[in-house]
């Protein structure tokens, strides 16, 4: 807010000169009369002042314009043509040449001297300080820290050419506002370079001078306050100055006594004022810095409490890590900690028994290294689903490959440890040795797939052997009807006899075919009940 109030107050001071200018531009060409008559006793403006005046106002509005397409090279041109003119005519004055400047733009008729032969021409003091300003825009157009400190102590000279001509006026000192060369600072321009000079400055308020009543601290505070101060007195007793002249209310040496009085009495007061706000601030101060005292103990306290607590937080943790390094250690399974990019932080001894690799191996290394091609991306599957979900442990089976070029079959479970956030920081691993149970399982499937090929032989052959038994049972049943009906039937007994034969050659027909299967026990215990052959007598 305070660079944009800066800002706008330069733009309406701005505005300000230039209406000046052109409005005395207007009344050179057209010969009307000057501006300010209440002042035209002391000097007029004249051309050369007045259209670089409209020139210094219009590069300063133009800069407060956005954008920067060709900007930039018209402030540098407006600023140089300002200073080139100034310069030419401080020439003039100081080295008595006649470069006849003040004669192509236009030749001014008042003159603090009307037997001055050059009545266009600007004074010394306007020259010296549009030649600054000048300078001084010329220097924040580069954007060089160092070049802009310098155009900022060009802009002071100019405020302070510029004041000293006000107090000048006030006081009636012409030596503040005149110079060795028969000319003058006109009232109005010395008002316009001051009030220019200093809102331009203030567009760099920590360079030069500017820094001292724009900062923050309690330093720039007072210099704020001291310099109003003392400039409303100067303002004020030049006012009373003035009205004495007009009205001789006392003389010279009483007026100058009672400046010296009023000077010693507001500057008593001032002091007072000030020493009264330092007072109150630094009682503030100690009260401040009371209350820190306070605030510092009760922090000691909680800091104390604090470190009690992380004091113990830190034993509970040592005595964690001993415990958790203990079994990690000691484990009898392989354990280990894996990076996200599933290289190898830490392994125990266990782990590395278990692939035949030393520790330091193992940790240049991967372990995708150790796996077994023909598990193909099956593991890096399980490290995405643990870290999908790092609460919950994941469990794989699969082979590494050892040292030594052997195969070993492993069972991995993987949790992922996580950080304050919920993230995850790496991942547990146990490895347990399943070589041995894949082995048994292996055999166990293979006496299962033999077991399977014999039931599915006994099978076959039972399904084969069943239709030949069908047959002489059915004839059986049969002739056994017959002989209920007719028991004296010996034609039916013999076809009996015939059927049990053909019965009982089935029957050992299915007892070989299984002992050659391996049902030998089954087949003996079948043939020891078989019933000795008896012929059926025949009637």
């Amino acid at each position: 807010m305070g660079r944009l109030s800066n800002v706008s107050a330069l733009i309406i001071v701005s505005l300000l000169g230039l209406a000046t200018g052109v409005t005395e531009i207007v009344g050179r060409i057209f010969s009307l009369p000057p501006m300010f008559r209440a002042f035209s006793h002391y000097t007029v403006m004249s051309f050369d002042t007045a259209f670089c005046f409209a020139l210094l106002s219009a590069q300063l509005l133009f800069a407060q314009l956005p954008g920067k397409k060709g900007k930039m090279f018209v402030l540098r041109i407006l600023s140089f043509s300002v200073a080139a003119i100034a310069a030419t005519s401080a020439a003039q004055h100081l080295f008595h040449i006649k470069t006849g400047v003040d004669q192509v733009l236009l030749t001014g008729k008042m003159s603090i001297a009307r037997h001055y032969p050059y009545a266009g021409r600007m004074s010394v003091n306007n020259a010296l300080c549009f030649m600054f300003f000048g300078l001084s825009l010329l220097g924040f157009s580069t954007g060089r820290r160092t070049l802009i400190s310098v155009s900022q102590y060009a802009l002071h000279i100019v405020s302070v050419i510029s004041g000293l001509a006000l107090i000048g006026y006030l006081y009636n000192l012409p030596l503040y506002y005149n110079s060795y060369f028969d000319s003058s600072m006109g009232l109005y321009c010395a008002l316009l370079f001051f009030l220019l000079s200093l809102l331009a400055s203030l567009l760099h308020p920590t360079v030069g001078i500017t820094a001292l009543f724009t900062g923050t601290l309690i330093g720039n505070v007072m210099a704020r306050r001291l310099f109003f101060f003392i400039l409303c007195i100067v303002v004020a007793f030049g006012a009373v100055r003035i009205e004495n002249r007009r009205h001789t209310w006392f003389s010279g040496q009483m007026g100058l006594s009672l400046l010296v009085i009023c000077f010693m009495a507001f500057g008593l007061a001032q002091i007072w004022h000030t020493a009264n706000w330092l007072n109150k601030f630094d009682s503030g101060r100690h009260d401040a810095e009371e209350e820190i005292k306070v605030m510092n103990e009760v922090l000691e306290k909680r800091v104390e409490e604090r470190s009690v607590k992380l004091r113990k937080l830190v034993e509970k943790l040592r005595e964690s890590e001993i415990k958790f390094r203990a079994a990690f250690e000691h484990s009898a399974m392989g354990m280990a900690l894996v990076s996200l990019k599933g290289k190898w932080l830490k392994v125990n001894r266990r782990l590395c028994d278990m692939v035949g690799y030393r520790e330091q191996e193992l940790l240049s290394m991967s372990f995708i290294d150790l796996t077994d091609p023909n598990d193909g991306t099956a593991p890096m599957q399980v490290i995405e689903n643990a870290l999908k979900k790092p609460g919950a442990a994941s469990r794989i089976e699969k082979r590494y490959v050892c040292k030594n070029g052997a195969t070993v079959w492993v069972s991995i479970n993987i949790a992922t440890v996580s950080n304050k956030k919920g993230g995850p920081v790496y991942l547990v691993s146990q490895f347990e040795d399943i070589t041995e149970r894949k082995k048994a399982e292996k055999h166990l499937k293979d006496a299962y797939k033999q077991i399977q090929d014999h039931v599915n032989s006994i099978k076959e052959i039972a399904w084969k052997q069943s239709h030949l038994i069908r047959s002489p049972l059915a004839n059986l049943k049969g002739l056994v009807e017959i002989l209920k009906a007719e028991p004296s039937e010996s034609e039916a007994l013999q076809y009996v006899e015939i059927e049990l034969n053909r019965l009982d050659a089935v029957i050992l027909e299915m007892a070989e075919d299984a002992c050659a299967n391996g049902v030998t026990g089954l087949v003996v215990s079948k043939r020891c009940l078989m019933l000795p052959h008896k012929k059926v007598p025949v009637h």
